[in-house]
């Protein structure tokens, strides 16, 4: 029995099972997208197609697919692989809260540069302190500070691991290099 087709008015809204066919926008490779076993509505009059919610998930598996890209339900596994809340992983992609929770839901898709971070984040969840580490503003500071403890005992040097987890710029990995030299020399004299 017809419906009434919310775009043109008529009474000619129609249950449609079978294969569905799409045509995908020219960013999206490997023309036209066919998904077998569909149900949906077309309008006999205006030709609207209102798709069930299970033929427009699998419209949507197959585009990520085509692009490249992770899909949602992988982009959920990876963030909690790397243990983050949702509130963490869009702040480490700089990306609003909102936003990241469109993509793990599947409201929106994500560009390629996020999903190559995404994806980064899921075999290094290390790299998220290491880059955390690099942009603390107070880092040269703590950095100097081991420095000049390096020579007290272990035990009683706050900071002896403040710079350990992230990579020193060459200039930095030059002065550790030099300090420890010095060390071990006033040790050997003294």
């Amino acid at each position: 029995m017809a419906k009434e087709c919310p775009i043109c008015g008529e009474l000619t809204l129609e249950p449609r099972t079978g294969e569905f066919r799409f045509d995908p926008p020219a960013n999206i490779p490997g023309g036209t997208m066919v998904i077998q076993d569909a149900a949906w509505e077309e309008c006999l009059q205006c030709g609207e197609r209102l798709l069930s919610p299970e033929l427009d998930n699998a419209l949507d598996v197959e585009q990520y697919k085509r692009i490249g890209l992770l899909g949602p339900d992988k982009i959920k596994d990876a963030r909690q692989r790397a243990g983050l809340t949702q509130a963490e992983m869009s702040q480490f992609l700089g990306i609003g809260e909102k936003t990241y929770t469109r993509w793990e839901s599947g409201r929106s898709i994500h560009s390629k540069s996020s999903d190559n971070l995404i994806r980064l984040a899921d075999r290094y969840p290390e790299l998220f302190v290491q880059m955390e580490a690099q942009r603390d503003p107070n880092r040269e500071n703590l950095i100097a500070e081991y420095f000049r403890g390096l020579d007290k005992p272990r035990e009683s040097n706050t900071y002896a691991m403040a710079a350990h987890g992230a990579e020193l710029d060459p200039a930095l990995a030059g002065l550790l290099l030099e300090r420890l030299r010095l060390i071990a020399e006033n040790r050997r004299k003294g």
